[in-house]
């Protein structure tokens, strides 16, 4: 495949510089537990082969990354 092929992504609508902005800045540590939102009934998951799998293929149909 050749470069030409693959699509050029704007990378600011790509990334939400906020959240990099504000984990790497913290001068303490970050806990995040997902107790409160199961208690409230999200329990909702991905296994993480299945969601990387996804996600790839969907870029790959996007051309911003070659074919699997």
């Amino acid at each position: 495949m050749d470069d030409d092929s693959l699509a050029t992504p704007d990378i600011e609508k790509a990334v939400n510089w906020s959240f990099g902005d504000y984990i790497f800045n913290c001068d303490w540590d970050i806990m995040a537990s997902t107790t409160k939102a199961r208690q409230h009934g999200f329990e909702s998951f991905e296994d993480n082969e299945h969601m990387f799998s996804r996600i790839l293929t969907e870029m790959a149909e996007a051309r911003m990354i070659p074919p699997l």
